[in-house]
């Protein structure tokens, strides 16, 4: 049974964005060709002393290439961030072990925190986002393979191993995919059964065609596991627009499976509405059946011993959340939150170091949330910020329990706080947004109070290379958000400072700063 890492969402307080990544989601987003770009020069973090066992390059990114071809080596640059849970267990979990550690010295490990200056121009380079983030490169800088998460951990150095063993890059694998799935390698169809397909950006024509790719290599590619096999199933079912009924068949025999369901949960998960429509068009007997087994397949990772105990309750709290969605009256029943509650209860007692602790709650907190045990939810997070190693990660949730409670002020304070509090350039204009965007929502009277936190928050990207990848999206959407808001208040002239500070920012970028027209366009002519 896989003991897993969960990757975390791309911006503060989890309680409305879980599903960004998916709760059993991928630690990598997929890349669609190989990388060949220009070497920027980005400092690599200075302090790696919370991912100890692995010889980190101690070098720029660029450098750490130059050492790859000089010793003819792959890359492994790992990107991730302080405050960030999964990250922690990826730590404690995977880079801990001893034959991780082993194949990783094969490689030129690169340690790159998304605070590290530049960190967010290789973001946008590599077209990553969330935390944590692992890529293997060849020394060309061509990607070899992204390694996907909720697996069995054991599985990470045999993954290493081949891509060792094969160094073609991902693009000439997509390639035959797409061009003639029966000529794939074993060793391709691995990589392919591995890759985080669902959290690429997909139009219609794209997602039929590239689902129909992988349920052809799923059926012809060679030697794969039955695990491996269903693995490419599940991609071309989440895939689909609207999966076709043998594909949907398919893929609920996997669920029923005791065997192959578990061993596959981390894609399951992945599966969207499109999907479960297909299920419950075939009748309330069918949809029941399919409930069960999915039922039984959650129960089976939440007690199966050798799956890490973050996991074990995150499989908890999805099983509420799959009761309630499927359910006709959305109540999860008694003995289901009665047995929910003792789990939480006795995965926080167990002692554990503080990146084994951080997992622990973030799926704890999962389970409260489905039980809508505010109370509890509020107090667990609230006991963290005494002992947690980032306590505003935890503060934004404090803020939408306070915000859902219609305690504004309260919330305001919150998000105020885990702002002021936040630490490092790209985490500083996270949760500076989500503050600035609470007061778009709970205050949008106090014109003043917006404009002064909005101008300090925009302050956080004056600088270079910061206004790409996590923090180019960001300021996008705040940029939209901002817009909504002035039209509802007549407040257009509130947004002129707030635009001439950008002004100012980007009069500084170079021409070729991959943030420069997000930054031109930031309230331009609003």
């Amino acid at each position: 049974m896989p003991r897993s890492i969960r990757s975390d969402a791309v911006k503060p307080g989890r309680r409305n964005v879980r599903r960004a990544a998916g709760p059993w989601a991928v630690l990598i987003l997929a890349l669609s060709a190989g990388l060949a770009w220009r070497s920027p020069s980005v400092a690599a973090a200075t302090d790696h002393a919370d991912a100890p066992g692995i010889d980190w390059f101690a070098g720029d990114v660029s450098a750490a290439f130059d050492a790859a071809r000089a010793a003819n080596k792959p890359v492994f640059l790992y990107w991730g961030a302080k405050w960030c849970p999964p990250c922690q267990q990826l730590k404690s979990s995977v880079f801990s072990r001893s034959d991780f550690r082993d194949k990783a010295g094969q490689f030129v490990a690169v340690y790159l925190d998304g605070d590290d200056p530049g960190a967010q121009k290789w973001g946008e380079r590599f077209h990553v986002l969330g935390y944590p983030t692992v890529v293997i490169l060849r020394a060309d800088r061509k990607e070899i393979t992204r390694l996907s998460g909720g697996m069995d951990l054991s599985l990470y150095a045999d993954l290493l191993d081949a891509a060792l063993g094969d160094v073609k890059p991902i693009s000439a694998v997509q390639a035959t995919l797409r061009s003639n799935p029966g000529a794939l390698t074993h060793g391709d169809c691995q990589r392919l059964a591995y890759y985080a397909w669902e959290l690429n950006e997909y139009t219609d024509p794209q997602r039929r065609s590239l689902a129909a790719h992988l349920d052809a290599a799923a059926r012809q590619c060679p030697q794969l596991t039955r695990a491996e096999r269903a693995r490419l199933t599940i991609g071309a079912a989440t895939l689909a627009p609207k999966p076709p009924p043998a594909l949907v068949a398919e893929v609920m025999d996997i669920v029923a499976d005791p065997a192959l369901g578990p061993r596959t949960a981390d894609v399951l998960e992945g599966l969207e509405k499109n999907f479960f429509s297909e299920v419950r068009a075939r009748g309330a007997q069918v949809s029941a059946r399919f409930l069960g087994d999915w039922s039984s397949t959650l129960d089976r990772v939440a007690n199966d011993p050798a799956v890490i105990d973050a996991d074990r309750l995150a499989a908890v709290g999805m099983k509420l959340k799959l009761i309630k969605e499927w359910s006709t009256d959305g109540k999860i029943p008694d003995d289901a939150a009665a047995d929910a509650r003792a789990r939480v209860a006795a995965a926080l007692a167990k002692p554990s170091e503080p990146y084994v602790r951080a997992g622990v709650v973030n799926s704890a907190s999962l389970v409260d949330e489905q039980l809508g045990d505010e109370d509890a939810l509020y107090a667990l997070l609230q006991g963290e910020l005494k002992t947690a190693k980032a306590p505003y990660y935890y503060m934004a949730d404090l803020a939408e329990i306070e915000e859902h409670r219609g305690h504004a002020e309260a919330a305001l304070e919150w998000y105020e706080r885990a702002y002021r509090e936040s630490l490092g350039v790209a985490t500083r204009f996270q949760w500076g947004s989500a503050y600035l965007n609470a007061l778009l929502r709970l205050a949008p009277a106090e014109r003043a109070r917006i404009e002064s936190v909005g101008v300090a928050v925009i302050g956080e990207l004056d600088g270079p290379d910061r206004i790409q990848a996590r923090t180019r999206l960001r300021l996008e959407k705040l940029d939209a958000h901002l817009r909504q808001w002035a039209a509802a208040n007549g407040a257009h002239q509130a947004l002129d400072a707030l635009h001439a500070r950008m002004q100012d920012i980007c009069s500084k970028l170079p021409n070729d700063d991959a943030g420069r027209s997000s930054c031109q366009r930031f309230l331009s002519a609003a």
